[in-house]
C-alpha cells in the first residue's frame, strides 16, 4: 500500500471540502502511544506510522480530525468540532475506528516491553 497516495489524496480531499487554504504538511513517524497530532503554528500533522496498516479509514479519520483542529484553529474538542467530524464520519464508525487504534496501541507497547 502506497501511503503517501493514500495520505495526499485524504489531505487534498479534506483541505478543498473544508476550506483549509493554509500549506498542511504531514509527516510520518513511529509513536508508542500517540495516534495523531498538529502543530497548529507550524500546520504539521504528524501521522504515527504503526496506525498505517490499520486501513485507509483510519488515514482518513486521523487527517480529517487533525485538519479539523487547523479549519476550527481549536486545539479543544468542540461541540463544533464533533458535529463537523461525524458529519463525515459517522459517530459509530469513529467508535471502531478508535478501537481500531487503542487495541494497535496496546499491541504495541506489549511487544515494545518485551
Amino acid at each position: 500500500m502506497n501511503y503517501e497516495e493514500i495520505v495526499n489524496r485524504f489531505l487534498t480531499r479534506y483541505k478543498l471540502i473544508l476550506g483549509v487554504k493554509e500549506e498542511v504538511k504531514v509527516k510520518i513517524r513511529r509513536y508508542s502511544t500517540r495516534t495523531a497530532f498538529v502543530d497548529l503554528r507550524s500546520k504539521i500533522i504528524y501521522i504515527n506510522r504503526h496506525l498505517l496498516d490499520l486501513g485507509e479509514d483510519v488515514i482518513e479519520y486521523l487527517l480529517l480530525h487533525e485538519l479539523l483542529h487547523i479549519k476550527l484553529r481549536e486545539k479543544h474538542h468542540t461541540t463544533q468540532f464533533y458535529a463537523i467530524l461525524h458529519f463525515f464520519i459517522p459517530e459509530e464508525k469513529v467508535n471502531e475506528i478508535k478501537e481500531k487504534i487503542i487495541k494497535k496501541l496496546i499491541e504495541i507497547n506489549r511487544n515494545n516491553k518485551r
